[in-house]
């Protein structure tokens, strides 16, 4: 065991800790007055998903390949029935509800869809015929998850799936022919949103167009992001978010009432730590190459990536309002426990080459 411990990625580990330690104690300073329960809750969460980074990291990166299909084809049934049986506001289906849990598939999916694709790709000379088969696979993930309808997460899934099409050695003229014909076809969806999407892009690009509406929660966000100024107004002393100016201060917005309380130099120290995981993922996919085991960990780091840049910018209000949690900041149970199973994936596969080296 202890020979095996040593083996560990302990730099992404400790961060992954720092992280938990940091979103615990700011949760805790948003909900003690009167929304403890939540706080709780996430402990229980945070437990679940520790347990299941610990038995991930001591798992084969063979296991994880025998089972790419079944996790994906479970994925796929689970996003299936929570159109058919979930629930969620404002015409939304996003969670699906096992007895006495209520989980989100497209959260759980996320890592499924990161092993598929890499069985499908993985150690062969990636050309068309494997772009057209994982593109497919892409497709049906895509259609599901914007079908609930959750356009940020099935963004997130295209550009998952770009991203691993060039970590496996897609030709640059193939790789630029691909992004030149998304790009082609990419505005034709937004013919198909609806009408609440499209006022949302409008509003992301004019906040000020609708300022007590749609507008809000951005330039709410912005204000509450900036108030903190450089080390913050103090903990428990957020004034947006205790206030409830700012919405879904435990969720989307929580990175502003990071800033709000923290400041600059905290929300600097929380983006360190999403950076070092980051790179160490990438660093450890660029060492094992194009095969699976160096597929998942880049699709896990580019996953990683896009959910920290998306929720960020969000806030920021560089990026349009996508409902993409902030992994161990974000209030909630699917996110929390898919991200500290990705962290237990990253950790098998680097311990299993540092035994081969």
């Amino acid at each position: 065991m202890n020979i095996q411990l040593k083996k560990y990625d302990w730099i992404i580990f400790l961060s992954t800790l720092a992280l938990i330690g940091m979103g615990l104690f700011h949760l805790y300073t948003l909900t003690f007055s009167s929304e403890i329960r939540y706080f709780f809750r996430q402990i229980i969460w945070i437990g679940i998903g520790m347990g299941l980074l610990f038995l991930f990291s001591f798992l084969k990166v063979s296991f994880w390949r025998k089972i790419a299909y079944i996790f994906g084809g479970v994925s796929l049934i689970l996003l299936i029935l929570v159109l058919l049986r979930g629930r969620g506001v404002y015409g939304a289906r996003r969670w699906l509800e096992i007895g006495v849990f209520s989980m989100q598939p497209s959260e759980f999916a996320k890592l499924s869809f990161i092993l598929l694709v890499s069985r499908l790709i993985s150690e062969k000379n990636i050309g068309w015929r494997e772009v057209i088969l994982s593109g497919g696979v892409t497709l049906i993930f895509l259609i599901l998850i914007a079908y609930q309808p959750d356009l940020g997460s099935a963004l997130i899934f295209l550009l998952i799936w770009i991203g691993m099409l060039f970590l496996a050695g897609l030709s640059r003229k193939k790789f630029l022919t691909l992004i030149g014909s998304i790009l082609f076809f990419l505005p034709l969806c937004y013919l198909f949103l609806r009408p609440y999407q499209k006022a949302r892009i409008l509003t992301f690009l004019n906040p000020g167009r609708d300022p007590l509406g749609m507008g809000w929660s951005s330039l709410q966000s912005k204000i509450t992001l900036g108030s903190g100024g450089l080390i913050g107004k103090g903990i428990g002393k957020g004034l947006y978010s205790q206030l409830k100016f700012l919405p879904q201060p435990l969720t989307d917005f929580v990175f502003a009432t990071v800033g709000e309380q923290w400041g600059f130099m905290g929300a600097l120290f929380i983006m360190g730590l999403y950076f070092i995981i980051i790179v160490r993922g990438l660093k450890l996919s660029r060492e094992n190459g194009p095969n699976f085991a160096g597929l998942v960990t880049g699709g896990i780091a580019i996953l990683i990536f896009l959910q920290v840049f998306i929720n960020i910018g969000m806030t920021a209000g560089i990026m349009p309002i996508t409902g993409i949690p902030l992994p161990l900041l974000s209030y909630g149970g699917s996110s929390a426990i898919v991200f500290l199973s990705e962290i237990g994936v990253i950790l098998a596969i680097r311990k299993e080459r540092l035994s081969s080296s």
